[in-house]
């Protein structure tokens, strides 16, 4: 019998937060969270990590099981629409994404 294993692949954005901005972003993160905004689709996990004890940078880290993973084009959807409600608070045109294949997950 074959048997496929899907892949998990995750995606790290780490934008910088703008000047002066760090309270405004930790109150627009609690308002997002509140009301469940943003958990694009086909994610098994979504962690926004503090880049410094400065909060001058900002890390998104989202996880995708690839069977479940949106196409590209929702996945952009997503991802413009989180950066149009935090553009007044991080440096999107600084942002630098990647995403790679997990080689071992438990």
């Amino acid at each position: 019998l074959y048997h496929t294993r899907s892949k998990v692949l995750s995606t790290e954005i780490r934008v910088p937060v703008r000047a002066g901005q760090q309270s405004r972003l930790i109150e627009k993160l609690a308002d997002i969270q509140q009301s469940n905004r943003h958990t694009f689709p086909g994610t098994i996990a979504r962690y926004i990590v503090q880049g410094d004890p400065e909060l001058t940078a900002l890390h998104f880290f989202f996880v995708w099981k690839d069977t479940d993973m949106p196409d590209e084009s929702l996945r952009q959807q997503s991802l413009q629409a989180l950066q149009e409600e935090l553009a007044d608070v991080l440096e999107w045109e600084q942002a630098h994404t990647h995403t790679n294949e997990a080689l071992m997950h438990t």
